[in-house]
């Protein structure tokens, strides 16, 4: 006996495994985006510790003969501004990695579904799992609840991945701005009490 080929089968084949590789994606993202994050605390605790250590050594050896400490203040406080941009910009791009993750699985979750209708559509599906009789308009009818859930979803993923994007630019700019300015405020102290 011959087999027919059916290009609406090939097309579902092919979109279940492209659906497939992105939940194999999506998952592989999260157990990266937990060791970023630890990695992440570790360098940013020994960057904060290493120049407060510094700075407080720093103040203490000058005492009370310290010249223009507002400048050591300056630092700090720009010092902690940098480390609460690191924070934010970390977590962001965390929300970030999902959601672009999620939003890839939810295109082709939307994918799978218009293809799977097209299928549905042909009328010639039989269950392979259950000895039932096809029906046609039950399966339309959950393709289209199915497809208008992922479509939210995706939509919503599309949105918290712009949110976050701007989120994580705007925090590496601060960040940085406030880390050269605050480590700028700790050496300026440091050479005119020298």
């Amino acid at each position: 006996m011959a087999t027919v080929h059916n290009p609406l089968f090939e097309k579902a084949k092919n979109a279940a495994a492209k659906l497939n590789r992105r939940r194999q994606s999506a998952s592989e993202t999260s157990k990266q985006i937990v060791a970023r994050r630890e990695a992440f605390f570790d360098r940013l605790a020994l960057m904060n510790v290493g120049a407060l250590t510094f700075s407080v050594t720093l103040a203490g050896r000058l005492g009370t003969n310290a010249h223009f400490p507002k400048t050591l203040f300056f630092a700090w406080g720009f010092l902690l501004t940098a480390a609460g941009a690191c924070l934010l910009r970390n977590l962001s791009h965390q929300h970030y990695q999902m959601a672009d993750s999620v939003a890839s699985m939810a295109e082709a979750e939307v994918a799978y579904i218009d293809v799977d209708h097209e299928v549905i559509g042909t009328g010639n599906v039989m269950y392979s799992d259950s000895p039932e009789l096809f029906d046609q308009n039950r399966e339309v009818a959950l393709n289209r609840a199915n497809r208008e859930t992922w479509k939210k979803t995706l939509d919503r993923q599309q949105r918290t991945v712009s949110r976050s994007w701007k989120i994580v630019t705007g925090s590496e700019w601060a960040s940085g701005i406030a880390m050269l300015l605050g480590f700028g405020f700790l050496i300026a102290f440091a050479l005119r009490n020298l």
